[in-house]
């Protein structure tokens, strides 16, 4: 039976949506590779639906959002740690086809569908510290950081680590993902959403039981994001 691209990733978006993710509006800046996916070799940018799915991999609590293939580790002296999985991406390509009767005006444009496994550089060993990290983030916000916040925190027990390139948490991991505080527009919009995410975290451990979702299973979703 042939794979329908389209509709195994569509699927995993509306899976996501039934999970509860929802529209909004993100008060940090986006650096390829830093709280963006982008080819760790190329240092371009992904888009269209490999962003979102390779944000759909970030519960697995790596530190920058770089990726490159098993031949790209390879050719860059390094290699993809044994036993780890990869994530597939979708490469689209327009090809020029002609009608029968090879009219130029009868081309037509056909996508073609590719699909790759890649991995994020902390799947990898060896690596050259030019592909491990990225351009710095972009600093956007003019704000110092409020010493009263930051000592609440850290009061919480909280695991938060910031420089993870997006703000969610991870119940199975425990822990909270916070883009840089420069990356954000504010120091309100930075604490904003660390209260939120600390909301999140707090959940399975102060709420009461959901009837429809068991606490295990509570704790083992995947991570929320703002």
């Amino acid at each position: 039976m042939r794979r329908d691209l389209y509709e195994e990733v569509s699927n995993r978006i509306i899976a996501e949506l039934e999970r509860g993710a929802a529209p909004w509006v993100k008060p940090w800046s986006a650096t390829a590779g830093a709280n963006s996916p982008c080819n760790a070799v190329t240092n371009r940018p992904y888009s269209g639906c490999n962003v979102i799915l390779l944000w759909l991999a970030r519960d697995r609590g790596w530190p920058t959002p770089r990726f490159l293939t098993f031949k790209q580790a390879i050719e860059a002296g390094g290699n993809v740690r044994k036993g780890e999985r990869g994530t597939k991406v979708i490469f689209v390509k327009q090809l020029q086809i002609k009608d029968d009767n090879g009219d130029e005006a009868d081309t037509r444009l056909v996508p073609m569908l590719r699909e790759y496994t890649v991995f994020n550089v902390a799947q990898c060993e060896n690596l050259p510290d030019s592909i491990k990290t990225g351009k710095p983030v972009r600093v956007r916000n003019p704000d110092t950081r409020d010493a009263l916040a930051d000592d609440f925190l850290r009061s919480t027990g909280a695991d938060i680590r910031e420089g993870h390139g997006e703000a969610y948490f991870v119940p199975s991991r425990d822990f909270i993902s916070m883009p840089a505080f420069e990356a954000f527009k504010s120091a309100d919009h930075f604490y904003n959403v660390a209260f939120h995410e600390l909301t999140h975290n707090a959940e399975p451990r102060i709420m009461p039981r959901r009837p429809e979702l068991p606490r295990k299973t509570q704790l083992e979703r995947p991570g929320n994001a703002a």
